[in-house]
């Protein structure tokens, strides 16, 4: 019974929560079933794959915006498994504890205001899947994010970079500039 409340206090806070859309509501349902399915031992050990079959969510880009968007609003605790045998750990966050009320002061506190863009530095997968999608290989991506990453984000102007997909499409334009160029002469 206690576990049914779980889900039900989740989605109390969703309605407080002007973040949270239909994607957030579906990844998480689908990570409760996993939970119960691993007795709601936390934490668990999840795959991908089997995530967005139970959401029923198409594209790896929503799938990471949303589980990284449910961690940073304190609905669940997301650790990264970069080895491909091995999944993610997830925690469910019991919304009753302490620990969620402090969490949730924390993050709230976070939020910025609509009109200011606050920059958050990308992972390397959103990077290589962005110039993916723009037919470019992994190795540009890499070589894209090891110079800003040495230039800890910051533009040759020493500003804070706003975008870094500005960025990126700035860096993709000037490689097919050199790339016609080559192919010119």
């Amino acid at each position: 019974m206690k576990q049914s409340n779980k889900i039900i206090d989740f989605f109390g806070n969703v309605i407080r929560d002007h973040r949270m859309v239909p994607s957030h509501i579906s990844l998480y349902v689908s990570l409760f079933q996993l939970w119960s399915r691993h007795q709601y031992q936390n934490p668990f050990r999840v795959s991908r794959k089997e995530v967005m079959k139970l959401g029923k969510i198409k594209s790896f880009a929503t799938y990471h915006k949303c589980i990284k968007e449910l961690h940073s609003a304190g609905f669940i605790i997301y650790s990264p498994s970069y080895h491909p045998y091995e999944g993610s750990l997830i925690e469910i966050i019991d919304f009753e504890s302490e620990d969620f009320e402090k969490s949730k002061i924390v993050h709230d506190q976070k939020i910025v205001p609509d009109k200011k863009i606050s920059f958050s530095v990308p992972m390397l997968y959103e990077v290589e899947l962005y110039f993916n999608e723009c037919d470019f290989q992994s190795e540009e991506a890499n070589q894209f994010y090891s110079l800003y990453e040495s230039k800890d984000w910051k533009l040759c102007n020493d500003q804070p970079m706003k975008c870094w997909k500005s960025a990126a499409r700035n860096w993709i334009s000037k490689l097919k500039n050199s790339n016609q160029n080559q192919n010119q002469n």
